[in-house]
């Protein structure tokens, strides 16, 4: 009797093949539509990268290739080794392009940037870091601290959407703010058990089982890899408002990427940034993520 072997398959959702689909199609896409703006906005300046090196601004593929453009690029990341740029030291070169000269690490946290100088930078770049950091204004007061008048934050996050946090409720601004008045480090486990709960593997193949999972999110405090905090592109509005910048640019892009470039005031002036809270603002109608049409 011949004997049939029956072999089981898991195969993803169409969603999730969908949005790996977009994933390597990325790489070949259109550049942002704010890349001109962010490009005069650093061409031939200092300014320093929090985290990376990063995909997103390397040419010819990313999707705001600014890397060829920047004056100097110096670098900020928490620790000595990361899961994305391996063994680091302070003071080490920043090799962010093979065809400019290296800037240089500094090692310290992004809620703590006291090791360099008010108003030093031109621009700051940071890509997918800001959802890594527990005390989201303290990070991004420092950011803002960092730059001088008129200087330029080109920020990158997740929306929640289309990632691994689609399953898990979007953060409220008071829960930020709540975070700031608590003084929360860097150390913070607090939202551990609602990423174990609600983590969308099916949109995560590199987080390995359940139990692997788990068992690095527990040492969050030394790999910083899991999202404290969960994004859609309204909340990064209010968070730019509360920080005093004046918006210049907000765009939504597939797969899941929010893309919003700021600017720093003089000191007193605070933003209007009415325009882009408007229920037809350029990003609600140009975004690919239902949830920001909602108003």
């Amino acid at each position: 009797m011949a004997i049939r072997a029956i072999i089981w398959v898991r195969v993803p959702s169409l969603n999730a093949i969908w949005i790996r689909a977009r994933s390597v199609l990325r790489n070949r896409r259109v550049r942002a539509d704010c890349f001109p703006l962010v490009a005069s906005l650093v061409a031939g300046k200092s300014g320093i990268e929090v985290g990376g090196p990063s995909g997103a601004f390397r040419a010819p593929f990313g999707v705001l290739p600014v890397y060829p453009l920047v004056g100097r690029l110096d670098n900020c990341n928490f620790g000595d080794r990361t899961v994305w740029q391996g063994a680091v030291a302070d003071g080490s070169p920043f090799v962010f392009d093979s065809r400019r000269p290296p800037g240089r690490v500094q090692v310290s946290e992004a809620s703590d940037l006291s090791a360099i100088a008010s108003g030093r930078c031109a621009f700051v770049l940071s890509s997918h870091v800001l959802e890594h950091c527990a005390n989201t204004l303290k990070a991004l007061g420092e950011q803002v601290r960092i730059l001088e008048e008129g200087g330029a934050l080109v920020m990158m996050l997740p929306h929640s959407e289309e990632t691994f946090d689609r399953l898990r409720p979007v953060t409220s601004m008071e829960h930020i703010r709540d975070d700031a008045r608590a003084g929360v480090g860097e150390d913070d486990m607090s939202h551990f058990e609602e990423i174990i709960a609600l983590h969308d593997f099916s949109l995560d193949p590199r987080a390995g089982t359940r139990e692997q999972f788990e068992a690095r999110s527990r040492k969050n405090p030394e790999n910083r890899c899991f999202h404290h905090h969960v994004f859609d592109t309204r909340l990064v509005l209010d968070l730019l408002d509360e920080a005093g910048l004046e918006v210049l640019a907000l765009e939504a892009l597939a797969p899941f990427d929010i893309i919003a470039v700021a600017r720093k005031l003089p000191t007193g002036r605070r933003p209007d940034n009415a325009a882009f809270r408007a229920p037809d603002a350029a990003w609600r109608r140009g975004s690919v993520f239902s949830r920001d049409s909602l108003g």
